[in-house]
């Protein structure tokens, strides 16, 4: 699994952005009648967090998920 040596500083604001973009993710995920993954709602935390850039998250969300992603 591919992580960052060290978790990135985020402001406040960068923060609350990330939380927002998740949320409406998720939202309309279940809206269309899912859900997703324990693991892929971990990655989307870690990478609210700063644990995880966007890609590391994506590529990880892949690697669980390799038939339901990139189609």
């Amino acid at each position: 699994m591919a992580t960052q040596t060290k978790t990135t500083q985020l402001t406040k604001a960068e923060r609350a952005q990330r939380q927002q973009i998740v949320d409406e993710t998720r939202t309309s995920t279940a809206l269309e009648g899912g859900r997703a993954s324990d693991l892929t709602h971990a990655a989307q935390d870690r990478w609210v967090r700063g644990e995880l850039t966007f890609d590391e998250m994506a590529a990880e969300v892949r690697r669980a998920h390799p038939l339901t992603v990139d189609r």
